[in-house]
């Protein structure tokens, strides 16, 4: 079977909304944990194509687990997916509610993710193109700003399910606090401001110090 469809029957949507709702077999070891990929050739010219991605009880658990979680309750995401030449803009948001533990009082505690979506996918010969003006840049010397190259897209299609994944990854602190909860570094045992230096070293070869003969 075509993984595109062919001139002539490209399908249209009649409706303004296309859930991603197909749930693919557990990915092989390596692959993405939640594959959603969409079709480039079925965004529409008039900007009118949104996308709904929401994880499974089984995808949250693997996130969980790649990610040093106790827990993703819920993962969402909504793109608005735009063609614009040659690129396609995917826009949009990814909202989560996750079980974290505290680094300080290694307690678990629950927040939300909520983070924007603003990027940019072409060709494979379009990103190297841009990785190629991004090296003469840098060779150049040249102090002016780059644009960052845009994503792939790989055979035809867009992984949301990955974007959601990956964005929520990105969003994570390494190191997660509790609201209101600071970390706090050891005192260190203050000096004697009374010991002199021939106090300090000769007590240092009664307790048989580093480096003292």
């Amino acid at each position: 079977m075509s993984k595109h469809p062919s001139k002539g029957k490209k399908p249209r949507f009649d409706e303004k909304e296309t859930a991603v709702s197909r749930l693919p077999p557990p990915p092989p070891s390596g692959l993405p944990v939640m594959p959603r990929p969409f079709e480039v050739n079925d965004v529409r010219d008039d900007g009118g194509t949104f996308v709904n991605v929401e994880a499974t009880p089984d995808e949250r658990a693997a996130l969980a687990q790649a990610y040093d979680l106790q827990e993703v309750a819920t993962l969402t995401a909504r793109f608005n997916l735009v063609r614009r030449g040659k690129t396609i803009d995917v826009k949009g948001r990814v909202k989560a509610r996750i079980t974290q533990v505290c680094v300080v009082t290694v307690e678990p505690f629950e927040s939300h993710v909520d983070e924007e979506v603003d990027l940019t996918y072409a060709s494979e010969a379009q990103v190297a193109e841009a990785w190629e003006r991004i090296a003469k840049a840098e060779a150049s010397g040249t102090n002016a700003p780059v644009e960052d190259p845009p994503d792939v897209i790989a055979e035809g299609r867009i992984d949301l399910g990955l974007l959601t994944a990956e964005t929520l990854s990105l969003s994570l602190d390494p190191y997660p606090k509790k609201p209101g909860v600071a970390f706090e570094a050891p005192e260190e045992p203050a000096a004697d401001p009374e010991e002199s230096p021939f106090a300090l070293l000769a007590r240092l070869k009664k307790d048989g110090g580093p480096g003292v003969a």
